[in-house]
């Protein structure tokens, strides 16, 4: 039981330190400008933008997942595999949020124009939560040719969709990028809740009869 336990709670730790690695490297940066009633964007862009924290948040969720696969009994890991995927995608939800809040806190929860502008250029704050729902969908999916044209499959698509068309199109145009970045978001987000909805379909179906 202790051994259990101590698996799980190493896990929720590695579970932590994304928060924990990009919350820390910013409030040593702020303190480093001088602390001020609201964020600095510098901040906020310099943190978003490294790909240091990028790739230690993304190992440490990974291996956090692979300690508590592994500290389940084989017979149980398929229910486990569901219940890591929640967890993902709950890493992903939260993420997206602050980055959300923060950029709106950078722009004095004023300014929406300059929060989503500095939200969609913080590349890996898009990026780490669109990883996260991936990644749960790899470890709780049975692959086949038809599943590629599933709304979750093509959610996924659009949602990778958007840091890559918010690079090369704003590239040329930033306005057009920005666009292009934002109809993806929508059409991804959407795909997503078709999904959820046609996964609660056959539950409600028998109820009603």
């Amino acid at each position: 039981m202790s051994k259990k336990f101590s698996s799980d709670d190493a896990s929720v730790l590695l579970y932590m330190v994304p928060f924990i690695a990009y919350g820390g490297y910013a409030l040593y940066l702020w303190a480093a400008s001088g602390i001020s009633s609201v964020l600095p964007g510098s901040v906020y862009l310099t943190v978003t933008r490294d790909p240091t924290l990028f790739l230690v948040g993304t190992f440490s969720v990974m291996l956090g997942v692979v300690l508590e696969v592994s500290s389940t009994a084989p017979a149980g890991r398929p229910a486990k595999l569901g219940s890591v995927g929640n967890t993902l995608q709950t890493i992903a939800a939260a993420s997206f949020i602050l980055a959300l809040v923060c950029a709106l806190y950078a722009n004095g929860f004023s300014n929406i124009s300059g929060a989503a502008s500095d939200f969609l250029m913080g590349r890996f704050s898009l990026v780490f939560p669109i990883v996260m729902v991936l990644f749960s969908y790899l470890i709780t999916a049975r692959f086949n040719i038809t599943s590629l044209r599933t709304p979750t499959i093509l959610g996924i698509i659009a949602m990778i969709l958007v840091p890559a068309s918010l690079y090369e199109v704003g590239k040329r145009s930033t306005a057009l990028g920005l666009a292009v970045a934002f109809v993806f978001l929508m059409a991804g987000l959407s795909l997503f809740l078709v999904a959820n909805r046609r996964a609660s379909g056959p539950d409600e179906g028998p109820s009603a009869n």
